[in-house]
């Protein structure tokens, strides 16, 4: 599939702070609600599906690129839809959960990425005015 481009303005990752910066007492907050996120897999599940179904431009643009490590980036989204968390905080945080956690929810993802990939297996033979 080759990598569908749409500008930065329309991507609803951008819209939910995904790039936002924060420190301090915020950022000890937002590392808390990655850890609460990832620790149920119903919430995990919930929000990768939110994001993969509902980001259209910023699922489009990113699971496109060949150069994306897709998995992190559909973890990354569901913690910024779930709390405002940016990626750099999940990224930060993602090393200190359990391995089980991260092996359950990189399954979860993979999962969810490949349903992504065949329900827009199409996307590119026809023409979006959107």
């Amino acid at each position: 599939m080759k990598q569908i481009y749409h500008p930065w303005h329309l991507w609803e990752d951008h819209k939910n702070g995904f790039y936002n910066n924060c420190s301090g007492e915020e950022k000890k907050k937002k590392k808390q609600l990655v850890l609460e996120m990832f620790s149920s897999e119903e919430e995990t599940r919930r929000c990768m599906l939110f994001v993969v179904n509902n980001w259209k431009y910023s699922m489009e643009h990113n699971l496109t690129n060949s150069s994306v490590n897709k998995i992190a980036y559909i973890g990354q989204c569901a913690c910024c839809y779930y709390a405002g968390i940016s990626n750099t905080v999940t990224m930060e945080t993602w090393g200190t959960l359990p391995e089980d956690v991260r092996e359950r929810s990189n399954r979860i993802a993979e999962e969810i990425l490949n349903h992504w990939r065949e329900s827009n297996k199409y996307i590119q033979t026809c023409l979006n005015l959107d």
